[in-house]
């Protein structure tokens, strides 16, 4: 803020500038044009950033509901899982229950 205050006070003089030949010239100080055309720039280049950046935004919220339905096939797949029990061959190798 300091840095702002000191330019602002080095660059005081007015010019005079001019925006079409059919209107007056205006006069103002050379801290306001280069701080204006400084905040205007920075605009515009947040805007071309965010207008370019579409695609990712649109591409994250098709993840997050991608992320979403297999979340809920996940769940229901382990659900019918943990409900079903294996065959009784499934382990060969251990020997089998005697049933009585």
């Amino acid at each position: 803020m300091l840095t702002i205050a000191g330019f602002c006070i080095l660059n005081a003089q007015s010019i005079n500038v001019t925006w079409s030949p059919l209107h007056d010239d205006i006069t103002l100080p050379l801290y306001a044009i280069i701080l204006g055309s400084l905040i205007v720039g920075f605009l515009l280049g947040a805007c071309a950033l965010w207008i370019n950046s579409a695609y990712l935004r649109k591409e994250k919220r098709q993840q997050k509901k991608q992320i979403k339905t297999l979340e809920k096939e996940l769940s229901k797949s382990s659900a019918n899982t943990n409900t079903q029990k294996p065959p009784s061959d499934f382990f060969p190798a251990l020997p089998k229950k005697i049933e009585s």
